[in-house]
């Protein structure tokens, strides 16, 4: 048996077993198609950080059920099938009767939330999938996280200042933020190059995202999703401080914290969705821009996918 983890203890990616989950999500959209499992089994491998693989006869599989289910993991047998830790189809040729592991945790986490959000009229989905528990979860770097949020805020300045018609001096902003300035997105990249109005109507919104990233640091307080964050409150916590300086001292909350913060994310996302595909109408309060980049900020934090790729539309 061959074993690959995707963080090593000393905080080293692995590349290889990176590129192999990023293969394996991409034959999960091909063979998958447009069935409704997909997408939790997407979830699931973004999350996954350990990776086996092993040479057995097929009744062995079944050897296999108390290991998985141990282990919260899902099994690829062959070419053309998936299944889940009891050895159900999840995609793959037959009837598709799997369903993504979830360990405990996650569903008493989910059903508390779920309980709050829908004391607000807030409705959730049935069967919409938890976020994963603190034992599965592995958070970005603080230092990574600090630099994105900056990168948010730096670009979401610009997006402003070209919708206004007086764009920003780019070039001073590099030089004051020559790290997080190096590591903006492609997308980012794209709106201070080519000034595009339309890509910066989008990218303004990042003092959202950068707003949740800050409060997961305990530098900034978000509200529930009816108003706006403190522009000025995150504008002082990320560029208000010298790079040098904020970088080295972030830190993040506990991971119990994060994972509250992230089902409730993920249960607003959702309650926004299934709103707009019922009415064309958020549920009354919530602005859908601020749930989607609070949302896709908690999913960076958490998952190893890059903020580009992030599909969150809503």
């Amino acid at each position: 048996m061959v074993a690959r983890r995707l963080v090593t203890d000393a905080g080293l990616h692995n590349d290889d077993l990176g590129a192999h989950l990023a293969e394996l999500r991409e034959w999960v959209k091909l063979k998958g198609g447009r069935a409704p499992v997909v997408a939790d089994v997407l979830d699931h491998l973004a999350h996954v950080q350990w990776h086996y693989a092993a040479v057995n006869k097929p009744r062995d599989l079944w050897a296999c059920r108390t290991w998985a289910s141990a282990a919260n993991a899902i099994l690829k047998i062959d070419a053309h099938t998936l299944v889940d830790d009891q050895g159900r189809v999840l995609i793959g040729p037959g009837q598709a009767t799997g369903q993504v592991p979830v360990r405990a945790e996650s569903v008493d986490r989910a059903e508390r939330v779920r309980r709050e959000l829908g004391a607000r009229d807030l409705v959730v989905p049935p069967g919409a999938l938890p976020v994963r528990s603190t034992e599965e979860v592995r958070l970005r770097r603080p230092d990574l996280v600090g630099q994105r949020a900056v990168g948010l805020v730096l670009t979401a300045d610009f997006a402003i200042s070209v919708l206004e018609g007086e764009p920003l001096d780019w070039a001073y902003m590099a030089k004051v933020f020559p790290r997080s300035f190096t590591h903006l997105t492609a997308a980012e990249r794209a709106l201070f190059e080519d000034r595009d109005p339309e890509l910066a109507a989008r990218l303004k919104w990042g003092y959202e995202a950068a707003a949740q990233l800050l409060a997961m640091c305990g530098r900034v307080h978000v509200g529930f999703p009816t108003q706006f964050a403190d522009q000025g409150e995150v504008w002082n916590a990320s560029v208000g401080i010298d790079e040098s300086t904020l970088l080295p001292e972030v830190e993040l909350v506990a991971p119990e914290t994060v994972c509250e913060e992230w089902e409730r994310a993920r249960a607003l996302h959702h309650a926004v969705t299934m709103a707009l595909a019922g009415n064309g109408q958020p549920p009354v309060g919530l602005d859908r821009e601020i749930v989607r980049e609070r949302y896709r900020a908690m999913e960076w934090l958490t998952g190893d996918e890059a903020w580009d790729d992030l599909e969150l539309e809503i």
